[in-house]
């Protein structure tokens, strides 16, 4: 075997095992835990061993150790694919709803065990051992010197009848179709569900990536192109690669970029104080929307509540005081010059005009629009009982009540952790 195969070996090793290593020490990250650590290291480890069989391939030299290395191909690619999908199916099952669920169970009754990692570790066990037995059966019993692998790896002889060249087609179209079949289904799940942590990007681009290579090289085949045997090689190991990137790399890169707690989630009984309500952007736009249909202004009374917040939360964070000056100034020229857009009383207007005239000497404080604020709170919380009675609020009560439900099983199973 030559030099440059055994170093590309030892760097290779070297680098799956950072990735696992790196995966176990942030497991407790969301974005780790929620693609199911266990199982995610076992989907490396099946990249390392297919990476290991294809350098193997190409670097010996005897056919014989090469057909040796490239009967475990198919074994090695169960340990991608099955891994993966039972990492998003135990996602998916977390966000499935049954009509005799009861939001407020917790512990989900007898059949929480199946949304945890270790029982689906055990099932991608069972699935794993199985599908190998099945490919021994299937080489057992074909009448040939050959074994059944991928093709590309090297050169096959042929039998008088063609029957191992047929059967090995089957057996590779037949499984790709398996896979892409499974991966679609997982990507229509997790597409439809709007799930973060950039999962829906992770499911995409597995099924993109696999399906464009799986087909790219029985194009190859069928073609009966003259190709040399390395660009098979280097294209597989390229798949492999992005395959790491996708599944390890990035997942780790973002545990480092989350500063933010997660544990807190918006429930649905925030959602009957205004100031919680108006807290969450998705009941703020639908708020906004509301109010928008109402004849007069009262969406400007919303808008005007959210730039003293705003302005507000940046002085308490102490930004630069050029910043805070211009903000104090925008909602003055806005809100309280010529133009009374709010319909505030004159009286109050007036009140609020006085303290505004300290911008005239470059001169500002956090207390200057509490006025308006404490207006603009007590118009809108009419506004918002009124809201409460109507389907718009009902329905998002309800949509609250679903995800926070998911959100609850999740965490609950180890899906989702503090940060």
């Amino acid at each position: 075997m030559d030099l440059v195969w055994i170093i590309l070996l030892i760097i290779n090793i070297l680098l799956y095992g950072i990735c696992c290593f790196l995966i176990l020490r942030r497991k407790s990250f969301t974005c780790i835990s929620i693609r199911s650590p266990r199982l995610l290291i076992l989907n490396i480890i099946g990249n390392l061993l297919m990476t290991i069989i294809i350098i193997l391939t190409e670097g010996l030299d005897e056919i014989n150790d090469k057909k040796i290395c490239s009967l475990f191909y198919y074994i090695t690619n169960f340990l991608i694919i099955i891994p993966l999908c039972l990492r998003f199916r135990r996602i998916v099952k977390c966000c499935e709803i049954k009509l005799n669920d009861r939001f407020e169970i917790q512990d989900f009754g007898k059949e929480k065990y199946k949304y945890e990692e270790k029982y689906n570790i055990r099932l991608m066990l069972i699935i794993f051992f199985i599908l190998t037995a099945v490919l021994i059966v299937v080489n057992v019993s074909i009448t040939t010197n050959e074994w059944i692998t991928a093709k590309f790896l090297y050169y096959i002889e042929n039998d008088e009848e063609g029957k191992f060249a047929d059967a090995n087609n089957i057996i590779w179209l037949g499984i790709n179709f398996i896979e892409h079949i499974l991966l679609l289904t997982y990507m229509f799940h997790i597409s439809f569900n709007k799930l973060n942590q950039k999962l829906g990007f992770e499911i995409i681009s597995s099924f993109i990536i696999w399906f464009i290579y799986s087909n790219l090289i029985c194009t190859f085949e069928i073609a009966s192109t003259n190709m040399d045997k390395k660009v098979y090689i280097y294209i597989s190991l390229a798949v492999c690669y992005l395959f790491l990137i996708i599944n390890a790399i990035i997942p780790i890169l973002i545990s480092y970029s989350y500063k933010f707690s997660t544990s807190y989630f918006f429930t649905p009984k925030l959602m009957e104080n205004l100031y919680l309500f108006l807290s969450n952007e998705t009941c703020y736009m639908k708020f906004k929307s509301y109010l928008r249909r109402i004849n007069g202004n009262p969406s400007l009374l919303l808008k005007l509540y959210s730039d003293i917040m705003s302005y507000k939360l940046g002085y308490k964070l102490e930004l630069n005081n050029e910043l805070g000056f211009a903000e104090a100034l925008n909602i003055k020229n806005e809100f309280f010059g010529n133009n009374n857009k709010a319909n505030i009383p004159d009286n109050l207007l007036e009140k609020i005009k006085n303290d505004c005239k300290s911008l005239d000497n470059n001169s500002f404080d956090k207390d200057m629009f509490d006025e308006a604020l404490k207006y603009c709170y007590s118009e809108l919380q009419n506004l918002f009982e009124d809201f409460k009675r109507t389907e718009g609020f009902k329905n998002l009560q309800k949509e609250f009540y679903l995800t926070s439900y998911i959100h609850s099983k999740m965490c609950n199973v180890g899906l989702i952790n503090k940060f």
